[in-house]
């Protein structure tokens, strides 16, 4: 929600004595400007919001709200008529840029520079998309002046409804006071003094330049958020907790005017200075709620475990696993053709003296359940911890005129803090992301040159630095590994333990890492106006670093997931949390990194452009870049990849490790890239009538190589180790109490198989770059009344985009399936594989074979500010397609065409509604207009706020259990034909029916897509509203008393409902039924003090 941020018209016409004109002279209104328009103009900008994007070019730049098109257009008239008489320069066309969002912006740019004597030309209008500017103004009788331009530089032609008063009219008005008119004109300018003094915050290259004055400006702010003032969460109340903390307090400052030092240098008119202040101090209660072990089962006591069904489910015994004589191979295993036998512990009670020590030290981090919001002893834990945030920004910025053509300027922007995500255990074994500390700064220089009136051109240089450290709780130097008698791996961090269906424990994967990225960037635009054409040179070069140490699971990581104390090839049998107290994991693996990694890539771009204004009514703009991309390299050259064609020494089969810059190989695994980005824009005014502006663009752009702060690719430089079980459901990968083995070649090891037998890095070696392809067409009619609508539609379609890194490029082809339980040998399943020398192929970044589309429809309706209303109401009709994964699974690796789907993000319906309206009350309103305590008691008055509706996203369905021998990691459920998945009236109780849907048969793939097209998750509504009180404390001097609510009326929005789907045997029960809900009200107050 846009908080209240209460501006004046600014303070830098102070050096065109602007106001001393309109005083000291009659002022006669031009017949285009409405006085009452003026008023308006004045007023509604003393009162109005924060406004971000809008600009008015004269000399200088001037931050004006778009809803004031039609005012701003008569104020201009009249400065034009005013200032012409004293030959100073003013803009007087103005266009208009529409965007998509919430919010439009507006870049009222001059048409014209009507050039005094010694006077430097206009600096190039921003960057924008071509237009047609009518009536252009008229030539000025000012010696020496230049002819005015009649095109500019955006898409829109912005009509003025007060525009069209005839001199007709103006007539059958009485005249205006000539006292009254000059009273309007000096309080409208008065306030555009004080508004440009507004600095701009966009980064170096933009065209903004700082607004000059001889005095200092600036303001204090302070936001306060504290749960006191808040509701009660739903989500917490449901779990029958306590108010959620919340302290939040958002303070800074800014303080902008020239730039001196006492004497020795006074840069009033030359150099000019800004520098801003922000700190947060936040603590925010996140809910979680999930399972952990209950007090029986910690002891090894399983007597009340049930599935989801509320059935009793069975502990097996796994040292008492032995072949079955009677088992027939030409049937499937089932509970009477049973491969394996397998004897329960008695009662379900696993003996105090089989559990595994190191186990034992372990689970005393669990902490107790503390809730029980789900059948069955489910959902039995729920933490509200607090996050802690501590950013503090600044940033500087100085401006320096050079002289009349030549203006330099510099950035600096400086931040650090610290983002600690909430823990989910108060103690080393959080199983959360850990506090970061960041840090970064960047600076900026520019330099802009007007070679001549036609001519400009604009370089910048850029740097930026970030780092990150992460900030585990406790003993840095502390083996937590050894205090639980955990041998093999290494110290840092508590290992980490990985159980199904409970809450893990441990440090989670990179919980160590630490990274410093680095950014370099050179650019410059050069701008030739040649007749009716606009030609840019843009040029662009980028260096990047990225210098990280990321040793994922330095103490371990250890996996179980209950099948060792299941019934061998038999579901819903056995548990996690019990194999975990035997000590017999499934997987593990560690890492062991060496030396940090430091990763350079480049980006160069070269672009050409030409604004051709065909007709008065009809401009183009076409663009054509050349983009070169270099793919990532290391430093010292420590990277790996496989080459899938070079045989393996060890089974003479392709697939071996190669390393960059060795035995002639290049220093990438990608060539250097080149791609053509074409792009051409248009807008039409079809009937000249200013009313109606039709508008389209279309572009295609090219994706970089990625450049993360990962150890991805430096196999053999570091190791991972990788245990597997050789048959999951009968023998353990490792046990604790033995620990991690230590039968693995240390590194460096730069051997072709140093990636035998582990989960190898693959870089994709054509270097295909992801590419987009976006279109767009709208129309915009503006209608009485100071109302606008606009019809617009917007397609983009990608192509190559990365998958993500849970694609498997050693895939088990479906075919296989058919060997069932076979499959849980390990080596048979490896056999099976295309590269049966590697557990498994990680594409990293991903493999650029997916694909995206989007189509969006969207009809907006704005009323301008005029009455002290302004609001905007929105409706957008999309569809989303995709068949990326986001780093997920697919359910078959060898078909990637049937992950096509709705995006999980898909929203089909989305209403968004934001307003601003000024009471009539006090000074220059309708009501209560008569001075004293009354009128400061209920004037300056503003009720602003943002609503959205939103439709729910696809519902994804996933069986209950996998049993297809790890040939889909991700199974789909099969929809059952003839019943319908809908229910009447859905509620929490039952959103969907899941009897439309069923686990697949074991060892069979599911037939259901990705998201389920027709079955939607709840949708959401919130409504944000602040109340602002403007109470003006001198005529420069104001305070803002500002308070908001988020979710006002303490909406709740329902959770997604449950979406695992059993089998008819063995279903789940919450199938389809929604536990709790989440939103809650959350007050912030807020206190401003302008100068």
């Amino acid at each position: 929600m846009a908080r209240s941020r209460q501006k004046t018209l600014a303070d830098g016409l102070g050096s065109h004595r602007l106001g001393q004109a309109a005083t000291k002279e009659s002022a006669v209104w031009p017949a285009h400007c409405q006085r009452g328009a003026c008023q308006q103009l004045a007023s509604a900008i003393d009162n109005k919001r924060e406004v971000t994007g809008y600009s008015v070019f004269c000399d200088r730049e001037v931050m004006i709200p778009r809803s004031y098109t039609s005012q701003c257009c008569n104020f201009a008239r009249l400065l034009k008529q005013k200032i012409s008489r004293r030959g100073i320069f003013i803009c007087v066309s103005f266009c208009l840029i529409i965007w998509f969002g919430p919010y439009s912006s507006l870049n009222v740019i001059c048409a014209a520079p009507v050039q005094k004597q010694n006077e430097e030309p206009s600096v190039a209008p921003v960057k924008g998309n071509p237009c047609t500017c009518q009536n252009p103004p008229e030539t000025s009788k000012e010696p020496n002046s230049v002819p005015p331009r009649a095109d500019c530089d955006c898409p829109a032609i912005t009509p003025s409804e007060d525009s069209n008063a005839s001199s007709e009219q103006e007539k059958k008005e009485p005249a205006h006071d000539q006292k009254a008119t000059e009273t309007e004109l000096e309080k409208a300018l008065q306030e555009y003094k004080r508004q440009i003094t507004r600095v701009t915050t966009a980064p170096s290259g933009s065209n903004g330049l700082l607004r000059k004055t001889k005095d200092y400006h600036g303001n204090f702010f302070e936001y306060l958020r504290n749960d006191a003032l808040d509701a009660l969460p739903h989500q917490v109340r449901q779990a029958n907790g306590t108010k959620s903390v919340l302290r939040r307090n958002q303070f800074g400052f800014n303080l902008t005017g020239p730039f001196r030092i006492p004497w020795l240098y006074k840069g009033d008119g030359k150099t000019f200075f800004s520098v801003t202040y922000e700190g947060t101090r936040e603590k925010i209660a996140r809910p979680f709620l999930s399972n952990i072990p209950t007090s029986l089962e910690r002891n090894g006591n399983f007597s009340d475990l049930v599935d989801n069904a509320g059935e009793p489910v069975t502990i097996y015994d796994p040292v008492t696993t032995r072949p079955n004589p009677k088992f027939d191979a030409s049937q499937p295993v089932s509970l009477s053709n049973l491969e394996y036998l397998r004897d329960p512990f008695p009662g379900n009670v696993i003996p105090l003296e089989r559990i595994d020590p190191v186990s034992l030290r372990a689970v005393a981090y669990y902490p107790l359940p503390n809730t029980n919001v789900g059948p069955f002893l489910r959902n039995n834990f729920f933490a509200n911890s607090a996050e802690t945030n501590t950013p503090n920004g600044t940033v500087w910025k100085l401006d320096h005129n050079i002289g009349k053509r030549h203006k330099v300027s510099w950035n600096g922007r400086f931040s650090n803090g610290l983002d600690g995500p909430a823990p989910v255990f108060d103690n080393i074994a959080n199983p959360g992301t850990p506090p970061r500390r960041v840090r970064s700064r960047s600076t900026s220089f520019s330099e802009t040159f007007s070679v001549s009136p036609t001519v400009v051109n604009q370089f910048n240089a850029y740097a930026a630095y970030s780092a990150l450290v992460n900030e585990l709780k406790g003993d840095p130097s502390a083996n937590y590994a050894r205090d639980l008698g955990l041998n093999g791996v290494g110290p840092g961090a508590f290992p980490r333990f990985d159980l199904t269906s409970y809450v893990d424990i441990g440090a989670p994967p990179g919980s160590l890492v630490r990274y410093q990225t680095a950014s370099y960037v050179l650019s410059d635009g050069l701008s030739i106006r040649y007749k009716k054409h606009n030609l840019k040179i843009d040029s662009y070069a980028y260096w990047g670093q990225v210098n990280t140490f990321r040793p994922r699971n330095p103490s371990g990581r250890f996996n179980f997931d209950g099948s060792l104390t299941s019934l061998p090839g038999i579901n819903n049998t056995g548990n996690s949390f019990a194999q975990f107290l035997l000590g017999m994991a499934g997987r593990a693996e560690q890492s062991i990194v060496l030396n940090p990694s430091y990763f350079r890539s480049e980006q160069y771009q070269l672009t050409l452009s030409d604004e051709y204004q065909i007709t008065p009514n009809f401009t183009c703009n076409f663009s054509l870049g050349l983009q070169i991309d270099t793919a990532r390299r290391e430093k010292f050259n420590r990277q790996s990849s496989l080459d899938l064609k070079l045989l393996n020494p060890v089974n003479q089969r392709p697939g071996a490790l190669i390393f960059a810059g060795r035995e002639g190989r290049p220093r990438t695994f990608a060539p250097t890239q080149a791609n053509w980005e074409p792009a051409i824009s248009w807008a039409l005014n079809p009937w000249g009538s200013r009313k109606t502006v039709i508008r389209g663009s279309y572009a295609l752009s090219f994706a970089s190589f990625p450049l993360y702060p990962t150890d991805f690719g430096t196999l053999g430089f570091n190791a991972s180790p990788l245990l597997v079980s050789s048959n999951e459901q009968l023998l353990p990968a490792a046990t604790l109490d033995l620990g991690f083995p230590q039968d693995f070649i240390p590194p460096p090891d730069l051997r072709s198989a140093a990636a035998n037998d582990i989960k190898a890095d693959y870089f994709e070696p054509l270097g295909i770059l992801p590419y987009e392809q976006n279109w767009r067409l709208e129309v915009e009619r503006d209608l009485p009344a100071d109302f606008v609508v606009r019809l617009a539609y917007q397609g983009e379609r990608d192509i190559h985009q990365y998958m993500g890194d849970g694609i498997e490029l050693n895939p088990l082809s479906p075919a296989v399936l058919g060997f069932r339980d076979q499959l849980n040998d390990l080596d048979f399943n490896l056999s099976l594989r295309p590269y049966p020398q590697f557990r498994g192929i990680s594409p990293g970044y991903g493999y650029p074979i997916g694909s995206s589309s989007f189509h969006r429809g969207n009809l907006r309706v704005e009323k301008r500010f005029s009455h002290g209303l302004n609001f905007s109401l929105s409706y957008f009709f999309s569809k989303s397609i995709d068949n990326l994964l986001g780093g997920a699974s697919p359910q078959n690796s060898s078909d990637l065409k049937v992950e096509k789907s709705l995006t999980p993000y898909d929203v089909t319906h989305q209403v968004s509604i934001n307003y601003l309206y000024e009471f009539p009350l006090g000074e220059g309103r309708a009501f209560l207009n008569q001075g004293g305590w009354l009128q400061g008691l209920v004037g300056g008055w503003s009720l602003s706020g943002v609503t959205f509706f939103r439709s729910g996203t696809p519902v994804g369905l996933k069986p209950l259990f996998n049993n297809t021998g790890h040939v889909a990691e991700a199974l789909r459920v099969n929809v059952v034909p003839g019943i319908d998945p809908h229910v009447p009236h859905p509620s929490a109780s039952q959103w969907f029916n899941p009897a439309a849907f069923d686990q697949p048969p074991d060892f069979t793939l599911g037939n259901a897509p990705r998201t389920e097209p027709t079955l939607r998750n709840p949708g959401a509504q919130n409504f944000d509203m602040s109340l602002t009180k403007r109470i003006p404390v001198t005529e420069d001097w104001s305070l803002e008393l500002i308070m908001e609510a988020f979710n006002s009326f303490n909406h709740a929005n329902l959770n997604n409902p449950d979406s695992l789907i059993g089998s008819k045997t063995n279903p789940n029960l919450n199938a389809g039924r929604i536990i709790g809900s989440s939103g809650g009200r959350v007050v912030q107050l807020g206190l401003r003090f302008s100068f």
